[in-house]
């Protein structure tokens, strides 16, 4: 799913790096024109939170008048939300879409061929085959250890040794998975004889594949598009593997950043380090600036441990996510990082209290078509009254205190006296004319 979803991505991603030829920078631009595009969503959001702080006496009122009675609260929260034209979900489609453009932008990452290249599909899939292929083949002769032997010897030492490397490699493909340690399947003949070819003209080829570091285990999961990271690394060291388009790409194609390759996965022992460590102080920064505007402006709604939790949850993700994906996904999260960090800098100098204020005043002028949920509302009350209820009788279930009751009882008391005074011409003359003497005498409120 998320394939489809990275595809327009990709042609902007291609885009950006037809301008710079660098792929580091690429994913920057990238990143700008993406935050550029969530800029509105991000207005509106900053707005929703200006009319749910003016909303916050009223809500606490609610609150107090259903506090014992969850279903009317709700039922009052929502009316008054659906009155001043508020969404209190709002605020999560940023958050929303920010994840759905992160796992589109893992695919990018993982398959820059794909995205970048103008290269077939077909001979970019078969360059990814060809890496897997190698690999299991090397991680068969890699345990194929004899007897009495600590470690397995290589294709080298096994030629030096006289064996027939042909014979030993072509027994290890009737059953690859049990020889390599690894689920898949036999290789095709065809593509097998190209292995053993050049795994005897290459004797350190398996070698190479067995190194981690140059073949990360990480990028062979699914046989899918990881493997597109490898092919970049791998033609330049063997091109002889690949087809001569795929060998010209990967020799033009720039997949760095300050010199750090990008399909690197960060880890405590390297350099890399610094692109986790990076991703946590940048969205950190993030949710502290966010948290003093909020506080400066009167926005913050955020109430408990809870909501304090659930803020410090997006720092740590991304910081798990550099560290479980290529170096490329961990840049692209700092620079997002650093792109919101000016934007929300810019959006609350912009939206300063004063001018919030004047905002929402003049949109509460304008006259808003009735939300869904105003419209059932009504259509419930109309229900009701065919029915015989009313607004109060459904009040009626809210535990009311002593003195609340009395007034309610008093209320309803000057309520039909006023009827009655609406009414008095339709009344006969002597009853009027002794109810003022009544009132004179014991006043109004009795």
């Amino acid at each position: 799913m998320f394939r489809i979803i990275a595809i327009p991505f990709g042609y902007v991603l291609k885009f950006a790096y037809m301008l710079v030829k660098n792929y580091g920078v690429a994913l920057f631009l990238f990143t700008v024109v993406i935050n550029l595009i969530m800029l509105p969503s991000r207005i509106k959001q900053q707005k929703e939170s200006g009319k749910m702080a003016s909303l916050r006496p009223k809500l606490e009122q609610i609150q107090k008048k259903y506090a014992n009675n969850r279903e009317k609260l709700n039922e009052a929260q929502m009316e008054l939300y659906s009155e001043n034209g508020v969404s209190p979900m709002g605020s999560c489609l940023p958050m929303i879409f920010t994840y759905i453009v992160l796992f589109a932008v893992i695919e990018v990452v993982y398959a820059p061929m794909s995205f970048i290249s103008n290269i077939p599909s077909a001979k970019i899939n078969a360059a990814q085959q060809t890496v897997v292929d190698y690999y299991y083949v090397s991680q068969a002769v890699k345990n194929d250890i004899p007897e009495g032997a600590e470690i397995a010897p290589t294709i080298a030492e096994r030629i030096a040794n006289g064996e027939d490397v042909e014979a030993l490699l072509k027994g290890y493909n009737e059953n690859l998975a049990e020889a390599a340690g690894i689920k898949t399947d036999n290789i095709p003949e065809e593509r097998f004889d190209a292995i053993v070819e050049n795994m005897q003209a290459l004797p350190g080829l398996d070698e190479y594949f067995n190194d981690s570091k140059k073949v990360s285990p990480r990028l062979m999961y699914a046989n899918g598009s990881r493997a597109q990271l490898l092919v970049l690394s791998i033609a330049d060291d063997y091109p002889q593997l690949f087809d001569e388009e795929v060998v010209d790409f990967c020799e033009d194609f720039d997949y760095t950043i300050f010199g750090l390759y990008l399909g690197a996965y960060p880890s405590w022992t390297s350099i890399y380090i610094i692109i986790p460590i990076l991703s946590l102080v940048s969205q950190l920064l993030i949710m502290f600036l966010s948290q003093f505007f909020m506080r400066k402006n009167g926005t913050d709604m955020s109430q408990g441990k809870g909501m304090m939790t659930a803020l410090y949850i997006m720092p740590l993700i991304s910081f798990a996510i550099a560290f479980g994906f290529p170096a490329g996904i961990g840049i692209y999260w700092i620079f997002s990082s650093i792109v919101q960090l000016m934007i929300t800098i810019g959006i609350n100098l912009y939206f300063t209290p004063a001018r919030m204020e004047k905002i929402l005043a003049k949109e509460a002028k304008k006259t808003r078509r009735p939300s869904i949920y105003q419209m059932a509302l009504e259509q419930q009350r109309a229900l009701n009254a065919q029915n015989g209820v009313s607004d109060d009788d459904e009040a009626g279930e809210v535990k009311l205190s002593k003195n609340e009751r009395k007034e309610l009882e008093r209320q309803k008391i000057n309520d039909a006296r006023k009827k009655l005074v609406e009414d008095e011409e339709e009344v006969d003359p002597r009853v009027i004319e002794a109810r003022k003497r009544m009132a004179e005498k014991y006043g109004d409120d009795r």
